[in-house]
């Protein structure tokens, strides 16, 4: 297991997010995202308001890169895992109650979460610490 260390943890909540998967055909898809919110010690969840193609990507591969910059100081990093789409139900309903207020997860557009059980970070920062593994 990967835990996500407190300083990613903290850098998540004002950094610029963006989701990479892919399709049947190995196409890429890129997408921002608003907010992401930290699930423990290792997944971090999503809201998903209009990206179908990030739907039906994950719904194929589950397999997901996220990567988290900050453009101003030059820092980021890129978490990768397995993702799971969470439309109904209890666990969408605790998650909306955990995260209620908290950006795109209590959207009024907001159609299904995504879980992300991360298991590799990777710093992609622009300093002598660029492509290192943290975790995983």
């Amino acid at each position: 297991m990967v835990k996500i260390p407190g300083e990613i943890k903290e850098f998540l909540k004002t950094s610029l997010a963006y989701v990479a998967t892919v399709d049947a055909k190995g196409m890429p898809n890129v997408v921002p995202k608003g907010d992401i919110a930290v699930l423990g010690e290792d997944k971090i969840v999503f809201a998903d308001l209009y990206s179908h193609q990030t739907k039906r990507n994950l719904a194929k591969n589950p397999h997901i890169s996220i990567c988290l910059v900050n453009p101003a100081s030059y820092t980021g990093y890129q978490l990768k895992g397995k993702a799971k789409i969470i439309e109904h139900g209890k666990e969408y309903e605790k998650l909306e109650k955990q995260f209620s207020g908290a950006g795109q997860l209590s959207h009024i557009e907001a159609k299904y979460a995504v879980r992300v059980k991360v298991n590799k970070i990777i710093d992609i920062g622009y300093t002598h610490t660029a492509d290192k593994e943290i975790a995983g």
